[in-house]
């Protein structure tokens, strides 16, 4: 099948035309802030030098992020117009899982880094078997430099027994620190130029699905920006702040409903009767959230004297980034407080980063890795704790 690869994730852009396994053609051109104004001439270059036409295309790649916020977007875009032209499958993969899955490292805690701005990067976290087999330790970050260090040896502990490996056009910037921290992290020199079209329409094309930090088969790509722009922040906080989070405690007759919801949010949702069933059970701490007269979220947390886990929370999507699971946790943090819980324990999705960011943000940090632990689709769990 024939098929094209956008990376425009950064001011390092290609374009690359391919049919089957063959490369047909290989762009390569910085564009600075110019990719509104180069990328499409790019793409209509390639086409013409590969003696491919548009319509002929099977399948458009473009980097979902994370870098730049002009560049993913335009590439995006671009990439969408000529799939829309052509009828073609659209594809996409990070910037991070494209690295991630193109790098010759073997054994090994694998460390994509991608340059954010003058102090900061955006670090993925993978974890490379001894035959190459890639799976995602731990949703994207984006760090200052002068907390990568803390970051990766944090990462590092849920696989002791691995190498560091950084790669990347994010590692020549940090270079210095990281051989100081892991003498020879950096020796694979992999990507150290720029992000390739090549590995990008390798990592896309895979069905390995988000546990290998991939898009899963047959959905739609969407956009890793990582952290969210300025201004969309300042709209979200706004528009969120006008309308009120009330708690309340869980009822028997909320189960219905709840049931309903998990089932639209989770793949391996709770059935009624194990909700019902922790109602039931001493020491559960179990809340409703809701918002403009709906059920906008919901969190359940058992709490016994040795320690609590948090053992769910949903937010409806149409209450999402309005603060409602931020809501939840915090309300559980309070009753183990005053049940003198001595610690709280999680389980979350390795490829679930905004409930990674939450989860973060109120203290928590990773404690141990499940390889394997979620099914529909295949994923490793993280768990995350926090003394209270």
């Amino acid at each position: 099948m024939k098929g094209l690869a956008i990376e425009a994730a950064t001011s390092h852009v290609e374009v690359a035309v391919l049919e089957g396994a063959g490369v047909r053609a290989h762009l390569i051109e910085e564009v600075g802030h110019g990719h509104t104004r180069r990328l499409t001439p790019l793409v209509r270059e390639a086409l013409s030098r590969s003696g491919i036409e548009a319509r002929e295309l099977g399948w458009v790649a473009a980097d979902l992020g994370p870098g730049s916020f002009t560049g993913v977007r335009v590439g995006l875009a671009t990439a969408r117009a000529f799939a829309f032209v052509a009828g073609a499958h659209r594809l996409g993969a990070s910037s991070l899982a494209a690295l991630a899955h193109a790098s010759p490292a073997r054994r090994a805690l694998l460390v994509p880094l991608v340059g954010a701005g003058r102090l900061d990067v955006y670090a993925g976290f993978f974890r490379v078997g001894a035959r190459g087999d890639v799976r995602l330790l731990a949703a994207p970050r984006v760090l200052r430099s002068d907390a990568l260090g803390d970051a990766v040896a944090e990462a590092l502990a849920l696989v002791p027994d691995h190498a560091v490996r950084f790669v990347g056009p994010g590692v020549p910037r940090e270079q210095e620190r990281l051989e100081r921290h892991w003498p020879s992290s950096t020796a694979l020199a992999f990507r150290h130029d720029g992000l390739s079209a090549l590995d990008l329409a390798h990592a896309a094309r895979l069905e390995a699905g988000p546990g290998a930090g991939l898009v899963a088969p047959g959905a739609e790509p969407q956009p890793v920006y990582v952290r969210s722009a300025q201004a969309e922040e300042r709209v979200r906080h706004t528009v969120s702040g006008e309308t009120p989070i009330a708690l309340r405690a869980m009822r028997a007759d909320d189960v219905p409903a709840l049931t309903a919801l998990e089932r639209g949010i989770f793949s391996d949702p709770w059935p009624e009767a194990f909700f019902r069933s922790l109602l039931e059970q001493p020491g559960t701490w179990a809340r409703v959230a809701e918002r403009s007269g709906e059920i906008a979220g919901y969190a359940v947390t058992v709490i016994r004297p040795s320690g609590a886990d948090l053992e769910n929370v949903a937010t409806a999507p149409a209450h999402r980034r309005a603060g409602v699971a931020r809501a939840l946790v915090e309300d559980a943090l309070a009753a183990c407080r005053r049940e003198r819980a001595g610690g709280i324990t999680l389980e979350v999705r390795a490829s679930n980063a905004p409930a990674q960011a939450l989860y973060r943000a109120q203290g928590f940090g990773l404690a141990g890795l499940r390889p394997g632990y979620y099914r529909n689709p295949d994923e490793d769990a993280l768990l995350m704790s926090r003394r209270v």
